[in-house]
């Protein structure tokens, strides 16, 4: 049985395996804890839409991912899927360095929900969320990290 830091090392292994973490969001930095996950990404161009900004697809992934991993981090067994997932918006993001930070609020048997915020390196908020995590079928051991 792994040990909470061996855990966490592992779920920060399984998100930079993943094809879409090492092509469009390589150099995102995710760094996991006790109920908690940190995401990084520097923003460029081409995270933007047609009209200069940070394309929302972009606020969902880093929301989602530092929700997602705080969560994890409380679940040891099973790998979670988003059941659901709530943005807001609150301003655009141009060329930027920005920090997303997931919390767990709660923990049941069958649901795990946490919120998540971005901020951008002024320390401003840009967007922020909440969602629901739950086990799905794959066990974590079955997969790479």
């Amino acid at each position: 049985i792994m040990n909470d830091l061996e855990h966490y090392r592992r779920l920060e292994r399984l998100f930079d395996s993943a094809p879409l973490n090492q092509g469009i969001f390589a150099g995102s930095e995710l760094k996991v804890i006790d109920r908690e996950a940190t995401l990084e990404l520097t923003i460029g161009s081409q995270y933007f839409h047609a009209a200069n900004a940070m394309h929302g697809a972009i606020y969902f992934k880093l929301l989602d991912d530092s929700a997602y991993f705080a969560s994890a981090s409380v679940e040891k067994t099973f790998f979670l899927l988003t059941k659901s997932y709530t943005i807001h918006f609150r301003r655009p993001v141009f060329e930027d360095r920005l920090t997303a930070i997931g919390k767990v609020i709660s923990v049941n048997e069958k649901e795990i929900i946490s919120s998540s915020e971005i901020y951008n390196q002024e320390g401003k908020l840009v967007a922020h969320g909440e969602g629901v995590f739950v086990r799905g079928p794959k066990r974590l051991e079955e997969l790479p990290g």
